[in-house]
């Protein structure tokens, strides 16, 4: 698998391979935990910043 990476084709992109075949499980069971996860939890909210007291970059 190494040689086609060599040659400037990422094994991960070769079909039918046991590095493709991993790298596909894994993204696909990442999906699906996103998907449960947004389906169990509140909506992720924004961190709005409201003051500047302690950062450096304020004089």
């Amino acid at each position: 698998y190494r040689e086609s990476g060599d040659v400037g084709r990422p094994a991960i992109l070769q079909e039918n391979t046991p590095v493709s075949e991993a790298f596909e499980d894994m993204a696909r069971r990442t999906v699906e935990e996103l998907v449960q996860r947004n389906k169990d939890l509140p909506p992720t909210e924004i961190t709005r910043i409201t003051t500047m007291a302690g950062c450096s970059a304020v004089n």
